[in-house]
């Protein structure tokens, strides 16, 4: 929502007697809004421009919006063009919805030119010729080659959009009409920054609620698999029974069943190129596989029941959420693997180099440092690592060093260590298989080799998992990566 042309001709008419004011600082805080401190015969004053699309606005400010990390270019080129100016008029030159700051120095006038057309709108700093020096944003004109070097041209005027009557001056207020307008654009920012910050965790929420449906899904057709395991038993005993009868190389066997209601002839398909007792084991084996993984995945199939439980309810509570719950939200919903990803601000070259490791947390809260590569290993596992800290690496791959971070004294729980494995697996040559072996030992129980080559170890008393991918965990662990540690 945009001022109309009578709005701005109200405030351009209550900020005339800034005229006369020298400007004292001025600060861009979003790539197209602008506040200039003045000071001057009629007191101090902070005038905000903003050509934000459908936040265009100008009017004497009591708040100033907050700084971007890192400064815009058109801020330095402001400062040094504008600060110690003399701000002489501010004026509506009858385009449609433009106001122009005129600025007198000794180097020559300026003008700061504000299109406030809704979506469209930019800031322009223009010469005494007419002439754009710098500007805001990106010309989204058209019609008009807005650009640096070249002419300013003001959009074509069209009818004024009637009389301002949506703001009533505030009593008492140093400025009435601009106090009104700002404090209707503060809830505005407020309710639209509100309505992102939802939505920025409302769409990982979502998205983690479909994967614990289909999650589901999977486990059930899993558990589906088990009667045909009892009927692998119920044919390996049969099998076993009458192996005295079972020819070697037979492609199937007829044998009795001994039932409540009496004895049956029962047909069993066997492997010609395996022997009556090999063809027992392996219905046993395939039986005692099912069976156990029909435990896991009751347990399996309870923690994603749980986890989407608490999802739909931290989904449904965002809904009413206020900007002060939000990070609490946010927590809960990193814990749960369902957090937005974290944008981490592009490395300063006079910055520190990174460290050798990514970071990640268990659900536990441990600390998990996951080597960057080859030197980097050697760097996390003999300069890093604690002598208590499990230390792990895929079986027979290329891949990174693991440390899984313990306190003094502490053993590691079997979550915290699936966690680490399941990076150790995913940062491998081993990443996208569904059962990789993983390796793990305490990390005094790693040794570099002199001379041997960059992430080469040796090591002792360790032990091997043979791990079973769970995909929501490892996309849990990967989107609550966590920035370098000191």
């Amino acid at each position: 929502m945009s001022l109309r042309t009578g709005e701005i001709a109200l405030l351009i008419a209550e900020l005339a007697p800034l005229a006369g004011s020298r400007v004292d600082a001025v600060a861009v805080h979003a790539e197209r809004l602008v506040t200039l401190d003045l000071r001057g015969p009629g007191g101090d004053a902070t005038l905000l421009l903003s050509a934000e699309p459908d936040l265009t606005r100008i009017h004497a400010a009591t708040w100033r919006p907050p700084r971007p990390p890192e400064p815009l270019a058109f801020q330095v080129v402001l400062r040094r063009e504008l600060a110690g100016a003399r701000l002489a008029a501010i004026e509506a030159p009858g385009a449609d919805r433009v106001v122009a700051l005129r600025f007198e120095r000794p180097a020559g006038p300026l003008s700061l030119v504000a299109e406030l057309t809704g979506r469209n709108g930019n800031l322009f700093l223009v010469d005494g010729a007419g002439v754009i020096r710098a500007m805001a944003g990106k010309n989204l004109s058209q019609r008009r080659a807005l650009l640096p070097g070249n002419p300013y041209l003001p959009p074509e005027a069209r009818p004024g959009d009637g009389e301002a009557r949506r703001f009533a001056p505030v009593a008492g207020a140093a400025y009435p009409i601009s106090e009104a307008v700002e404090a209707f654009y503060r809830r505005l920012e407020e309710e639209r920054a509100l309505a992102a910050a939802r939505r920025r965790l409302r769409e990982p929420l979502r998205a983690a609620v479909a994967r614990s449906r289909r999650a589901l899904e999977r486990l059930a057709e899993e558990a589906a698999r088990v009667p045909a395991a009892e009927a692998d038993r119920r044919s390996a005993d049969l099998l076993k029974q009458n192996l005295h009868e079972v020819r070697r190389g037979a492609g199937e066997v007829e044998v009795t069943e001994w039932t409540a209601e009496g004895p049956r002839q029962v047909r069993l398909a066997l492997d010609p190129a395996l022997t009556p007792r090999a063809n027992m084991e392996r219905l046993y084996r395939r039986y005692r596989r099912i069976a156990e993984s029909a435990a896991r995945v009751e347990s399996r199939a309870a923690e994603v029941r749980t986890r989407l439980s608490a999802t739909e309810a931290l989904l449904a509570e965002l809904d009413g959420a206020s900007l002060d719950v939000l990070p609490r939200l946010e927590r809960e919903a990193r814990r749960l693997g369902a957090a937005p990803h974290v944008q981490r601000q592009p490395r300063r070259r006079d910055e520190e180099p990174a460290a050798p490791y990514r970071s990640f947390r268990t659900v536990a809260g441990l600390s998990i440092l996951v080597g960057r590569g080859a030197a980097e290993n050697d760097q996390l596992t003999v300069r890093v690592a604690k002598g208590n800290d499990v230390w792990l690496h895929a079986r027979g791959r290329t891949g990174a060093h693991v440390v899984l971070r313990l306190p003094k004294g502490r053993a590691p729980d079997q979550e915290s260590l699936l966690d680490a494995a399941h990076l150790a697996a995913h940062f491998s040559d081993a990443r996208g298989e569904a059962a990789p072996e993983v390796v793990y030992t305490r990390a005094k129980h790693v040794r570099k080799v002199k001379g041997s080559a960059p992430g080469a170890v040796t090591y002792s008393q360790e032990k091997g998992m043979a791990l079973r991918v769970e995909p929501s965990r490892l996309t849990r662990l990967l989107q609550g990566e966590e920035g370098e540690e000191g």
